[in-house]
């Protein structure tokens, strides 16, 4: 593993109704074989829903793939998931994940944290941090 650690993905105010867009990748995760994420979302009021995709790429960061969802309503929660390059698996197509999940044995040489929300919040915070090894 070129750059094991513990990284911030993003840690941002959540406000006026956010469409899906992608935060500044973490580069350099050559070998990664496992990541832990924890995401940390600090509601406040209002808004409807948010949600925390950590994708991975394989081609320098030109197509992106889930690895983990996150989804958050109107409370305050710290949700994980673990991810392992090295678990046995069966080909299987690649699908998006469309609601809480995980696409396990998915891990390239990036991760970045892609945000949607819908509603306005006020006073709410999301940070997702991921341990690289």
């Amino acid at each position: 593993m070129d750059n094991a650690g513990t990284f911030n993905l993003g840690a941002l105010q959540i406000t006026a109704a956010k469409p899906l867009s992608i935060l500044t990748p973490i580069l350099s995760l050559d070998g990664m074989s496992a990541v832990s994420l924890e995401a940390n979302f600090q509601y406040g009021t209002a808004g409807a829903t948010c949600s925390a995709i950590v994708a991975t790429s394989f081609d320098e960061g030109v197509t992106w793939r889930h690895i983990a969802r996150f989804d958050f309503t109107t409370a305050s929660a710290v949700k994980t998931a673990n991810i392992q390059a090295l678990a046995a698996k069966g080909v299987a197509a690649y699908a998006d994940l469309s609601a809480e999940g995980v696409n396990d044995g998915l891990l390239g040489d990036q991760l970045a944290l892609l945000i949607v929300s819908t509603g306005t919040y006020q006073n709410t915070t999301l940070s997702v941090r991921a341990a690289v090894r």
